[in-house]
This record gives C-alpha cells, structure tokens and sequence, in this order.
C-alpha cells in the first residue's frame, strides 16, 4: 500500500500520519540515497510483532534517486506493508506515474502565518513521555519555522539532565546517561563538521526513543 502525502502544511501532514501508523512503530527512511532495491525488499517483509510496518521516506521522490519501474510500485502498492512519501510537491510526471497505485493527500496551506515566537519547549515534554511520533511531528515543524537544532538540542539536553536528577520511570538512569553522552558528541561532531546537526538531532531523536 502506498501514500504519498504533499504539500507545505507539515502539521497536518504529519498528523495524518499519526493517525495512520496508529499504535505501530513507523520505520523512518530518510537516507536520499537508499536503493530501490532496499525498498522492495520491505515490500516483500513481514514483521514478527505486527501485522504490517509502516515505512516512513521523505522527499525520495522528488529527490528522482529511486528509478522505480512500474513493477516496482506495483510491488509496494501490493505490499501489506504501508509505504509513505513524504514530498513537498509533485511533478506531474511523477503524478501520472503514481496516481493509480497510491493515495495522494495534498495539505497545502493558503499562506504560511507569520511566526512571531517559536516555542521549543513542547518538544521537551514530548520527549520525555517517549512519544516518538509526536517528538518526531514537533522536530519538523519547529525546523520548518525556523528554530536552530543548536537550540533544541539544548532544550532536549536540559531534560535529559533534569529526569538525571529527578528520576523518571519512562528512561532507565543508563539510558539517560548514554543521551546525555551521544547530545554532547552530536553537537561537537557537527561544529566540526562532521556532521549535519538538524539531520543528526532528528537521528538521535527517534533512535533515543526507540523501545
């Protein structure tokens, strides 16, 4: 099964998302340079825990990297596994190709709000509960609007040093502890660039949250 969600309303989209992948534990695909042959492989997997994954790949389409055949959507499209593309827009071409094999939801938004203050605490909370998806769903609209990863990490940084000392039944004191040592290394590493910061603090974020 395939869905292919469009558009510049990042919330929405990525709240339809939620609301799709329910109570499973998505598979986030975001390496631009990831095979097709990759993809077809989790057409053709199944999970032990679940009746179906739900893949989750952001721009791969646009990015024009996949060189998918007709064989192969047919093969996602089949698949009882759930594929979903994230894209900012579609060609027509890329429309035409896909529009009989997937659902493709448009969320655009008429003009993009002003955004006078960004609030980057939500994502704290978010965190701390474990709350994968929506950490991950608050992560790129905070990006969209212009927050630095510099000042979210910090922010995640402060609660993980926070549920250090005050303790907390979500995260183990080791896994707290091995966040605090990986958010310091990532923020080093990419100042030196090796790194991309925003790509490897969304990294962190659903590999911390994990289960």
């Amino acid at each position: 099964m395939i869905y292919i969600y469009t558009g510049n309303d990042n919330k929405n989209k990525h709240l339809n998302l939620k609301k799709l992948s329910g109570e499973e534990q998505p598979i986030f695909l975001f390496d631009k340079d990831i095979k097709k042959e990759e993809l077809v492989n989790y057409a053709g997997s199944t999970s032990l825990f679940s009746d179906k994954q739900i893949i989750i790949l952001e721009n791969l389409i646009k990015e024009g990297n996949l060189g998918f055949l007709n064989e192969d959507i047919i093969a996602l499209k089949e698949s009882g596994n759930v594929f979903v593309f994230l894209e900012e827009k579609l060609s027509a071409e890329d429309l035409k190709k896909y529009k009989n094999h997937a659902t493709i939801e448009n969320f655009n938004l008429e003009e993009k709000k002003q955004i006078q203050k960004i609030n980057v605490f939500g994502i704290a909370d978010s965190f701390s509960r474990r709350d994968k998806m929506g950490t991950w769903i608050l992560y790129r609209d905070i990006i969209l609007q212009g927050a630095s990863p510099e000042e979210i990490s910090g922010i995640i940084f402060w609660k993980i040093k926070t549920m250090i000392l005050t303790g907390t039944k979500v995260f183990s004191n080791k896994e707290l502890k091995d966040m605090s040592s990986r958010i310091v290394s990532l923020y080093h590493r990419s100042h030196n660039g090796e790194v991309d910061f925003t790509i490897g603090l969304e990294q962190f974020i659903l590999s911390s949250l994990s289960k």
